[in-house]
């Protein structure tokens, strides 16, 4: 799969003179690529069919100008073989850490896995040795390349829905995580969408990639935060699709609430700009309070939105709010929750968590114990993703084929 994904990337990209090639420590000569590997690669306009697999041997070793491995024990066994100093862990080269799984034998939902994590790193490794040329666009010899760019950024489904939907329209497209620092998020935001492509912007860079954008549109002027980029008659162009996320799940979440409601905000980053953008607008919202673990953060997030109906609040234990909504990435490993609901001066009669994982976060666990109505994340996702893909297509995915991809 690393082979024809970066095979794909370097024709994309339009450079010359860069071979790629791959051998396994413990490969069967000429056999096919296995069913799952060809299976998730054909859903990315990807084909194996022609590959043959061959070991890896000191002849290997001794043509290659970059040996990159898998895991540690190939790394051992490359080096072995006399690569030396040449032999590389992917990750590392791609100034990430870690392991990547062989996903052989495993479900379809594992190799994609395998697969989105492959492309990431692939596609880091090359911005290093033969990054895209300035302006070039898609070429039409490979899939035209759309990523969320966060850190951390592993656990995203946008890869999941997105390519989803790419599949059922017919899109000559791929959706890949990709995991950026913040001196290179806006670097590759521009080089994808002039590439003819665009994306998703995530934790923490939302703020952060605002100076590489050509044009802002009034949601990203209001929040100053984008989480959705393209490019149209050679500008790059950034909008905020979170607000509109946000406004869906809110008004599904709060169904059946009496009365004006009292809301307590966890975080003053993006997504939180995105959800205060959405409240202030929403019939019902009687006050928010503000809460982040850094409090000039939150005073700062207050005064800008100006309006009396809004409040820093020191202590979120003092609060009683009618709905709780969680806009940190606090739970995201799914280990803590930002808060102790049972600490609250009051308990909520609902909670939006923003965070999502493949299983319920800890903030929702711990509001089905109390037995308060809780949602996460996924419902945000898919409203938002929807909306970013008619920013990109001008027309949106087929019906409810991001929700299904969800399972």
């Amino acid at each position: 799969m690393a082979e024809a994904i970066a095979r794909r990337a370097l024709a994309e990209r339009a450079v010359a003179g860069v071979t790629v090639g791959s051998a396994g420590v413990a490969a069967h000569p000429g056999a096919g690529a296995s069913e799952g590997a060809r299976k998730v690669a054909a859903e990315v306009g990807l084909t194996l069919d022609g590959h043959r697999s061959m070991p890896l041997t000191e002849e290997v070793v001794a043509a290659s100008d970059l040996v990159l491995c898998m895991d540690g024990f190939h790394l051992w066994r490359a080096r072995e073989l006399g690569g030396g100093e040449r032999c590389r862990p992917l990750a590392e080269a791609a100034r990430e850490s870690g392991d990547v799984e062989d996903p052989f034998g495993g479900p379809d939902e594992t190799y994609r896995a395998v697969f989105n994590e492959l492309a990431r790193l692939v596609e880091a490794v090359l911005d290093g040795i033969a990054p895209p040329r300035a302006g070039t666009r898609a070429t039409g010899r490979g899939p035209a390349t759309y990523a969320v760019l966060g850190d951390p950024v592993a656990h995203s489904l946008s890869p999941t829905i997105h390519n989803a939907a790419f599949r059922a329209d017919g899109r000559n497209a791929v959706f890949v995580a990709r995991r950026v620092s913040a001196a290179e998020c806006g670097g590759v935001l521009r080089a994808l969408a002039l590439a003819g492509g665009g994306g998703n912007v995530t934790v923490p860079h939302k703020e952060r990639v605002l100076p590489f954008l050509d044009r802002r549109t009034d949601a990203v002027d209001a929040t100053g935060a984008c989480n959705t980029f393209w490019a149209k008659d050679g500008e790059v162009w950034g909008d905020n699709t979170d607000i509109e996320g946000f406004r869906g799940s809110w008004e599904g979440a709060v169904e059946g609430v009496p009365g004006a409601m009292a809301v307590l905000l966890l975080g003053a980053g993006g997504a939180a700009r995105a959800v205060l953008h959405s409240l202030l607008g929403s019939p019902g919202v009687a006050g928010v309070h503000v809460w982040n673990r850094t409090g000039g953060r939150a005073r700062d997030l207050v005064r800008r939105f100006a309006d009396p109906r809004l409040s820093s609040v020191r202590e979120w234990r003092d609060t009683a709010p009618a709905v709780l909504v969680n806009a940190t990435s606090a739970g995201m490993d799914g280990r803590a929750a930002p808060i102790d609901l049972r600490e609250l001066a009051g308990p909520p009669r609902r909670v939006i968590d923003l965070v999502y994982g493949r299983e319920p976060t800890p903030l929702c666990l711990q509001a089905a114990d109390m037995g308060i109505p809780a949602v996460d994340g996924r419902d945000m996702l898919v409203r938002q993703a929807e909306a970013s893909y008619l920013r990109w297509f001008g027309e949106p995915p087929a019906r409810r084929v991001m929700t299904r991809a969800l399972g």
